[in-house]
């Protein structure tokens, strides 16, 4: 029986990690649901308890994709010692959706709210463009059954990997309106994180504006993966066209992923 999308996405709570979620539930336009335990998104790992890694060995997990730039890398090197999962590689190095870099200016008083939606539309639009080929190599590894189970991320687990969860919801035959609820759960999975966050910016003139830009950097809005949408809309007949066309993902490499991500028990 189809899970309710209110009771989705499914939250995994891990110490170190406060956005990490199963894509598996929605349902599919060929009346399955997509797969749960093979396909999670996620903030980075790099704060990773012993327990924590524990729990990606019990969920079984070969792979993590990692999206993130190599000055994100270095500031929070993935913790995965000892687990045996094969790590990949495939940054997107849009400025606009580095949020580590970006906080930084914001806690200095040089980016705005308004300021931080801007760089955040703008890195949407470049996911479809400049960043095809790394989401189509993104696409190819979901293909290869030993990689799964497979977690993805970037820093903050809403942009870079809010578009491959996008993408790869959007594949498999989920409903764009699924697509965003996925999309906008960031917003409730990463709340008590905002909130230390901008809880600890100090009393100073500028201190309000800061707060309020930092909340907006570290939220998702419907407009943003909006952004995305229309620029392949722009382009192309629909997702579908723009996958075979932009990414070399064609409509028989798509059937194999509907194929590989649909539970059809339920």
């Amino acid at each position: 029986m189809l899970l309710h999308t209110q009771s989705l996405p499914r939250q995994i709570r891990l110490e170190g990690a406060h956005n990490f979620r199963d894509l598996g539930g929605y349902p599919l336009s060929c009346g399955g649901s997509f797969i749960s335990g093979q396909i999670y998104r996620s903030d980075h790992l790099g704060r990773l308890t012993g327990a924590d890694r524990a729990k990606l060995s019990e969920l079984g997990v070969a792979t993590v994709v990692d999206l993130r730039r190599a000055s994100e890398r270095e500031e929070n090197p993935d913790l995965l010692m000892g687990t045996g999962i094969n790590e990949v590689w495939l940054p997107v190095e849009a400025e606009g959706a580095d949020v580590i870099n970006i906080r930084h200016e914001v806690e200095a008083g040089r980016v705005d709210a308004q300021a931080a939606r801007e760089f955040l539309i703008e890195a949407n639009r470049l996911f479809v463009t400049r960043f095809a080929e790394v989401y189509s190599k993104f696409l190819h590894l979901l293909l290869k059954p030993l990689s799964l189970p497979l977690v993805f991320h970037c820093s903050a687990g809403k942009d870079r990997a809010g578009y491959a969860a996008a993408l790869t919801l959007l594949a498999a035959g989920a409903s764009k309106h699924d697509v965003m609820t996925d999309y906008l759960a960031t917003n409730r999975c990463n709340e008590k994180y905002r909130r230390a966050l901008t809880a600890a910016i100090p009393e100073d003139d500028g201190a309000e504006a800061k707060r309020l830009a930092l909340d907006v950097l570290m939220q998702v809005e419907e407009r943003y993966l909006a952004a995305a949408f229309s620029e392949i809309d722009a382009g192309y007949r629909d997702a579908s066209d723009y996958m075979s066309r932009a990414l070399a993902f064609d409509a028989d490499k798509q059937a194999s992923l509907k194929a590989l991500l649909t539970d059809a028990s339920t």
